[in-house]
């Protein structure tokens, strides 16, 4: 018998339950606790079958107007079958509320008809996505040579060309986040984007989940910051892309291929055996998917995002809410 219960240990053992249980960075502790800046709330439940944890979700919720809207970003974790009636209803018990909707969102391949699973329990596709649902996984087996032989000949070759340039690829060990914050804002307005991360969210992943970043960094030859890029380590055995930026002049100087591979090593050399990329709009942003699959990674099409509401209307209530404000 399964039953599904709030955790209230400490946090170190709810981020061993995640890595045990193959999780990533957005399950962890850590990752909840940042996310309180946009108003999130977090709720750690785990799935027990003989007193041993087989799943676990660390729900992020909000309430409005009367509701409660979850998100399970990344999660939950392990056993799909345990994603039925019993764990919604241990959820809105939890949560002390009759009124919810919950988004899961799994971020891993389909290898065991998961997704049969997944209708069968009541859950169902939402008509508006926050992702595409694809990602990309980069295999750190192997010494350095034969990971580049991996990567595509052009990608091989404007890495080369990164080497002409006298730029300096280094390990940022205590992070400014104002000067990460004004490179993302030079990013944007080269690319036309909205903004991708805030100060005040920069501040909070550096303060909140130090101990388990790895942040490269790229400088031209006068000390003027081009690039980072930022790993986050889910358990002993895979790091996750958590930020990325790249100034006006990063491009013609190939310092974003001189970070990632910097990055990439060093995660190599941790122990490491598998990198995720991300994910990645094929279509909508073909040049970011071009350079991710050109390292040598493969991409994965994801379980994805599944919704539930215990009213009816209310998942049609939030996917508009998702199209005007997102998350």
């Amino acid at each position: 018998m399964v039953t599904w219960e709030q955790h209230l240990g400490q946090a170190e053992e709810w981020d061993e339950y995640a890595s045990a249980l193959s999780g990533g960075f957005y399950q962890t502790h850590d990752w909840g606790q940042v996310r309180r800046l946009a108003g999130w709330q977090s709720l750690p439940l785990v799935a027990r079958r003989g007193g041993q944890v087989i799943a676990a979700a660390n729900v992020l919720f909000k309430r409005k107007f009367g509701l409660t809207i979850c998100w399970v970003p990344g999660g939950p974790l392990g056993d799909s079958t345990t994603l039925n009636s019993e764990f919604r209803e241990a959820m809105g018990n939890a949560l002390g509320s009759k009124f919810f909707y919950c988004r899961i969102s799994l971020l891993r391949a389909d290898i065991g008809n998961e997704a049969v699973l997944l209708s069968r329990s009541g859950w169902r596709r939402p008509t508006v996505t926050m992702s595409t649902g694809i990602i990309m996984s980069y295999a750190l087996e192997g010494d350095e040579s034969e990971r580049l032989r991996r990567a595509s000949g052009n990608w091989r070759h404007n890495l080369k060309r990164s080497r002409r340039h006298n730029l300096r690829i280094e390990q940022w060990d205590n992070p400014d986040p104002f000067a990460i914050s004004a490179l993302y804002r030079e990013m944007e307005s080269l690319k036309s984007l909205p903004e991708q991360h805030s100060m005040a969210e920069l501040k909070a992943i550096f303060m909140q989940c130090r101990e388990r970043l790895v942040t490269y960094r790229c400088l031209d030859e006068n000390g003027r910051l081009l690039a980072i890029r930022v790993a986050g380590l889910c358990g002993g055995f895979t790091a996750m892309d958590l930020l990325a930026a790249a100034g006006v002049d990063a491009r013609k100087l190939y310092a974003s291929h001189a970070t990632l591979w910097a990055l990439l090593n060093h995660c190599a050399r941790l122990g490491l055996t598998k990198y995720d990329l991300s994910g990645v709009d094929p279509i909508g942003n073909k040049g970011v998917f071009d350079f991710k699959r050109g390292v040598g990674s493969n991409t994965v099409e994801c379980i994805g995002e599944w919704e539930w509401a215990s009213v009816p209307g209310l998942c049609q209530a939030v996917n508009w809410w998702v199209t005007r404000k997102g998350t």
